[in-house]
């Protein structure tokens, strides 16, 4: 915390800064800042990358009790990793919403949505764009409702991909619905993802 801005008076109260001697080495630290931007780059944590950005995350998920079926989604996210300024936590407890519980669908999206917007606010210079980096991103469609065949259609038409949690053999896909879709409709994500369905 920097300061404290009285929204009444608009009176500030400067908090000074304690410098503490340092927790962990520079080595230890440059090692778990790069596990966490795999976990992002190519892992759990995918739907929390942003654009122009190197960000580094790690998800979780864990039951909040013993035998409770309630759970915690999480997604802690720091960026941008040559340079970092900007730590988000985003914790949902027991999500019970269409998106299921896991911290990789449900919290990093919020995390990498947070980020693509405080980034840029705080005018943090854009790390050197790698190839992969320079892939498009573009709005995942709903396709719930819709047959395998329609929603493989849909998909295609802006460059992503899918996957059918569990598929049975030999699925007619012009009659198998689409029940519930990872990452929801509207969440950015980069073309060629895979979207995950369930019928």
């Amino acid at each position: 915390m920097k300061k404290i801005i009285n929204s009444e008076t608009g009176e500030v109260t400067e908090i000074p800064v304690k410098t503490g001697e340092r927790v962990i080495s520079e080595e230890n630290a440059k090692s778990i800042l790069s596990m966490m931007e795999s976990v992002v780059a190519e892992g759990t944590g995918k739907n929390a990358q942003v654009m122009g950005y190197r960000v580094g995350g790690k998800t979780g998920t864990s039951e909040d009790g013993v035998n409770t079926n309630k759970y915690v989604a999480s997604f802690c996210g720091v960026a941008p990793i040559s340079d970092p300024q900007v730590v988000a936590l985003v914790t949902l407890y027991n999500p019970t919403g269409e998106g299921g519980h896991q911290g990789g669908g449900v919290a990093a999206p919020v995390g990498g949505q947070v980020l693509s917007e405080v980034l840029p606010y705080l005018e943090l210079t854009k790390d050197n764009e790698k190839e992969e980096d320079k892939k498009k991103q573009v709005e995942v469609p709903n396709v719930e409702g819709m047959t395998i065949q329609e929603a493989s259609k849909a998909l295609k038409e802006v460059n992503l991909d899918y996957q059918i949690e569990n598929e049975p053999e030999g699925l007619d896909k012009t009659a198998a619905i689409v029940k519930e879709q990872l990452p929801k409709k509207g969440i950015t994500i980069y073309e060629g993802t895979k979207i995950l369905i369930k019928i």
